[in-house]
Formats: structure tokens, C-alpha cells, sequence
């Protein structure tokens, strides 16, 4: 039987922040149940980097001891709809309307898992990015994603912040 892990001992890489989804809120969302999950951005002020991290914990992983594929694609959209709509400069909730997932390797309890995206193309409608899970330099996760760009303010997205109280002295 595999230990488990403590979510206060993820020793995330430097540069990443808790991603706190709830803001206050007494009711747990499906991405907070899923796990912490943490992200770094670039320099304030612009939009050249975000990458979604988080540890490996025994209750995302399926039977045979590897990371659950429910899980890399949870990972994946968020990625896909919080980093690409970063990088576009979109703040505001994206709805994915489509999405493809290629798994390419295993990860195991314990390991650092990454996420990144990149846009393909931009309309006035529609966001279109590919998304890779790693560890290391390995990959584990390739997807494609299409998300809907709402029209006008749509809703703001405003209800995860990354958690600056927790971060390492």
C-alpha cells in the first residue's frame, strides 16, 4: 500500500502559488476536491508564461498505481481555458466546447506534473490551444482544446486567485 501524501508537504518548484479556487467561499468546488493545484506566472504585467502545477497524491491515481486519466484531463482543461486564456489576455470564463486527449506516458505517486499550454488561433468567438501534461521533460498528456470566447463581459473571471500567503520565506 502506497503512503499517502500530505498536501502540506507538495514542495512545489519555486515560483508556484496555490491556485485558491473558493475566495472565501464555505463551499468546496470540483477543482479544489480534485487536489491542490498550484500555478506560476510570468513577470506581472505581461501574459508569456503559466504553468499549472501539482504533486501526485495515492487518490488521484487509478488501480494499477498511475496517475488517473480522469485527473490529467481535469488538469488539462483547466490549463487549456485558465493558461490559454492568460496568454490571450481573456479574463473571464472560457467554456470548453471541445476537447481531445492523447495519453502518452504514466506518472506515479510522488511526481511533479506540469502543465502548459499554447495557442493555435484566435477568433472573436472561439480559442483554440493545445495543452501538454510533463514531468520533467517527459510527457505524459498531449490535448486540443477548443474553448468559447463569450461575448461582451461575459462571466468575470475572477474566482480563483493564486493564494501569495503561502508562499515561502
Amino acid at each position: 500500500m502506497v503512503p499517502p501524501l500530505d498536501p502540506a508537504n507538495d514542495n512545489p518548484p519555486a515560483g508556484f502559488l496555490r491556485i485558491d479556487f473558493e475566495r472565501g467561499r464555505p463551499e468546496i468546488t470540483f477543482n479544489s476536491h480534485v487536489g491542490t493545484l498550484y500555478a506560476k506566472r510570468g513577470e506581472k504585467g505581461t501574459r508569456d508564461e503559466f504553468v499549472m502545477g501539482f504533486r501526485v497524491q495515492p487518490h488521484m491515481c487509478n488501480p494499477a498505481g498511475g496517475l488517473h486519466g480522469g485527473m490529467m484531463m481535469t488538469v488539462a482543461d483547466l490549463v487549456g481555458t485558465m493558461g490559454g486564456g492568460t496568454l490571450a489576455g481573456l479574463r473571464k470564463f472560457l467554456p470548453t466546447v471541445n476537447m481531445t486527449f492523447d495519453f502518452v506516458a504514466p506518472a506515479k505517486v510522488g511526481d511533479w506534473v506540469e502543465g502548459r499550454a499554447e495557442i493555435v488561433r484566435q477568433t472573436r468567438s472561439l480559442l483554440f490551444t493545445n495543452i501538454y501534461l510533463t514531468v520533467g521533460e517527459e510527457r505524459l498528456l498531449r490535448a486540443s482544446q477548443i474553448a468559447k470566447i463569450p461575448s461582451g463581459e461575459g462571466l468575470a473571471f475572477g474566482k480563483a486567485r493564486l493564494d501569495r500567503s503561502a508562499q515561502p520565506a
